[in-house]
């Protein structure tokens, strides 16, 4: 099991880098998008988001089962009272990209951007049932101030600017407001800013967090030809690293196969060091059971870390992924990365990236794998909800496993390299009295 004091002990430099993270970070700057059917290689939705905080909070998966649906959510560690990105029983499916440019100027009471996901996951079970949720609310009142993306079991996908009194819809099956058949947002919305479904990239340039918008519009249409698969969502969407022109970093996951730069400054990327998690929402088709819906779920930040396939239907979340201090798996990633930081957390010093590649990337395409052999097989024969209840678990201790393989190598690395250098102190110029 990963013990947290042990790490505190051989490596307490790297808390240090933590505060500084902490403290230097821009705002809440996730990325998401909504990808219908239309658009996928099988035919079934897809949501993504990554999420990223300023305050580098830890994240953990809980099992809800006081609403009207069961559900499965990525929250808070320890805070059980909002949800930033959850699936429930009958494949209803929802995340949040901040939007603070929906905010109005009176003031607003009730549910905030996580508390009104939470009560989604317990209440919707359909697109339409969320909007029907935001009509209600429009007038009752919210705090929101968020881009929702949102994906069921009937093949609904939608995105919903939403501030605290009104929203816009924006349907990813409708072929003029999503012509490529998805809808990518990060931190900006369409609404306040008066722009089309589909702006050009030139227009908005000058918006915050624009360079993740294209850049993730980028990665979607490279795949257009050949249709968008839950694979690439999770490996290749959750871990980009473009430049501010949208072209990847070479030795990245989506650049050329050349060396990685020294370094690569994270505040323009989609993968950030600001990233908390990511989850992929894998829908189901019409008619296929919405128990099938899986979340992949990615604690930490995606570039050190695993994702692990999660189900309402297990009706519990293996223990690497839940804890009231952080899910340990996701401790781990936190602990990778803060080791790979360059001095006021700005960026990824990339010595040890292609190590740490090499040793976890085969590890989750071999549970990407796995998975994909089950679900086949779940969708041919019926759910088998033990069967789906021992995978989880399996696939959560073999990503735990190669995580905690990847400390130890961390941690011998630490060992060997030379003390720092002791701090110089000014010389005392006064003259200091001790009574």
């Amino acid at each position: 099991m990963f013990d947290r004091k042990y790490c505190l002990v051989m490596i307490p430099a790297l808390w240090i880098v933590v505060v500084l993270m902490s403290a230097n970070s821009h705002l809440n700057a996730c990325t998401t998008a909504v990808i219908s059917g239309r658009a996928t290689a099988d035919g079934r939705p897809i949501l993504w988001k990554n999420r990223d905080t300023k305050s580098g909070r830890h994240n953990e998966v809980v099992f809800m089962q006081k609403g009207k649906y069961k559900a499965v959510a990525v929250v808070n560690a320890n805070n059980y009272k909002t949800v930033w990105m959850g699936v429930n029983e009958a494949g209803f499916c929802i995340e949040n990209s901040l939007s603070r440019d929906l905010q109005d100027s009176e003031k607003s009471k009730g549910p905030g951007n996580g508390g009104l996901m939470k009560r989604a996951l317990e209440t919707c079970a359909t697109v339409a049932d969320f909007q029907a949720l935001l009509d209600k609310t429009n007038a009752s009142g919210r705090t929101t101030v968020a881009n929702f993306g949102v994906i069921d079991a009937a093949g609904g996908a939608a995105l919903f600017e939403t501030g605290p009194k009104e929203y816009a819809f924006y349907d990813a099956n409708d072929p003029k407001v999503a012509p490529h058949g998805y809808i990518v947002r990060s931190n900006f919305s369409m609404t306040a800013n008066q722009l089309p479904a589909n702006p050009d990239f030139k227009t908005i340039r000058k918006i915050y967090s624009s360079d993740r918008y294209c850049q993730a519009c980028s990665r979607l249409i490279s795949q257009e030809s050949k249709g968008i698969t839950i694979d690439y969502a999770v490996q290749n969407l959750t871990r980009d690293l473009s430049s501010i022109n949208g072209t990847p970093f070479p030795g990245s996951i989506n650049g050329a196969a050349k060396k990685l730069p020294a370094v690569i400054a994270t505040d323009k990327t989609i993968s950030r060091t600001t990233t908390v998690s990511a989850a992929v929402f894998h829908g189901v088709k019409p008619g296929e059971d919405p128990l099938l819906t899986t979340m992949w779920t990615i604690l930490g930040d995606p570039k050190f870390s695993i994702a692990v396939p999660c189900w309402v239907a297990t009706e519990e979340i293996a223990d690497p992924l839940t804890d009231k201090n952080g899910g340990e798996l996701g401790e781990i990633a936190i602990l990778l990365r803060e080791w790979n930081l360059n001095k006021n957390a700005s960026g990824v010093i990339t010595t040890h990236l292609p190590s740490i590649w090499n040793d976890l990337w085969p590890t989750e395409k071999q549970i990407l794998k796995q998975t994909a052999q089950a679900m086949q097989t779940w969708n041919r024969d019926g759910l088998s909800k033990p069967q789906m209840k021992e995978l989880h678990r399996e696939l959560a201790e073999l990503a735990m496993k190669s995580m905690q393989k990847e400390l130890r190598e961390m941690k011998q690395i630490a060992l060997s390299m030379p003390a720092p250098k002791p701090p110089k102190f000014k010389p005392v110029t006064k003259t200091i009295v001790v009574p």
